[in-house]
């Protein structure tokens, strides 16, 4: 069990991290959520979750710096619009290949018709369980296998919309831009070291590990209800960032149901987003959303 001081830390700093993953979605978060961090350092050193003297040391090798940076240049490429893709296989292929995100960014620049690139959006947010760079959430939670690729394109094929040109190769190249997409998932590394420092990973580990007991039978669903959650609120990167941290200290978990059930909800939470950041038209792609959201909830309680 946590002591009150414990749990008090990671309350705190977790409420902090997580409203630091919603916001993170703001227009110019790259500026101002250093800012934010710094004074949530501020909160975690009144609360004596960090000592200025541990910082320098902690900095340098707490931090999930290397899956940060690789999520740093995935979504500086997706930031380009580089695939102007409009047919429902050539959306498919590219999100396996190379993100969702990128292939969404396109279809905002290029799909006139709101209602066919709601659709579309939520296929390419199906694929993203495709494969190991099809998503932020793959690239840091690794490639679920082919059962989890095969719900995967069963998503998508909800979203499937007839028509469309064949796949156009553009690349949208703004320096400023690019810079911005690639600083928010390395500040949000540096939000999953707070998370760390207050606690937070101890807490949902302890929440996790005891779920086959407090809800035996559906500890698989519930966890993956709660990513799904997660997933639509916050920043896709740093809600897998998190999960990643999650899972390393789950030590008593036994079997793959947790990183399954963290590694769908939030590759499928994060459609939500999505339909707003391209401007989707919402009454079309809402139910689809709720529909894939419920799809897969239900391969979850089938497969665990």
């Amino acid at each position: 069990m946590l002591s009150l001081p414990v749990f008090r830390n990671a309350l705190a700093l977790g409420v902090i991290g997580l409203l630091a993953l919603v916001l993170g979605r703001a227009k110019r978060a790259e500026m101002w959520l250093p800012i934010y961090i710094v004074a949530a350092a501020g909160v975690a050193m009144g609360l004596r979750a960090l000592h200025p003297a541990f910082m320098v040391e902690s900095l340098a090798n707490d931090p999930p710096w290397v899956t940060g940076a690789l999520l740093a240049g995935w979504s500086a490429l997706a930031a380009t619009g580089l695939v102007r893709a409009r047919a429902w296989w050539a959306v498919v292929l590219a999100s396996a290949l190379l993100g969702d995100l990128l292939v969404a960014t396109g279809l905002a620049l290029c799909e006139p018709d709101d209602r066919r690139r709601a659709r579309l959006v939520l296929a390419a947010s199906g694929a993203s369980l495709l494969g190991p760079a099809s998503g932020a959430t793959a690239l840091a939670l690794g490639w679920g296998g082919l059962p989890i690729s095969a719900l995967g394109l069963g998503l998508a094929a909800l979203g499937f919309a007839p028509g469309g040109e064949r796949p156009e190769f553009k690349a949208e190249l703004s320096p400023r831009g690019l810079l911005g997409a690639a600083l928010v998932p390395l500040w949000l590394a540096l939000v999953t070291w707070l998370f760390m420092l207050g606690g937070v990973p101890d807490l949902g580990a302890n929440f996790l590990e005891h779920l086959p007991v407090t809800l035996p039978g559906r500890a698989p669903v519930a966890a993956a209800a709660v990513a799904t959650i997660l997933g639509g609120l916050g920043v896709e990167s740093g809600v897998a960032l998190f999960a990643q941290d999650l899972l390393l200290h789950a030590t008593q978990l036994r079997g793959g149901w947790a990183a399954d059930a963290l590694r769908i909800g939030v590759a499928v939470g994060g459609g939500l987003p999505m339909l707003f950041l391209t401007r989707s038209r919402l009454t079309v792609g809402i139910p689809l959303w709720v529909a894939q959201v419920l799809l897969a909830l239900g391969f979850v309680a089938w497969r665990y």
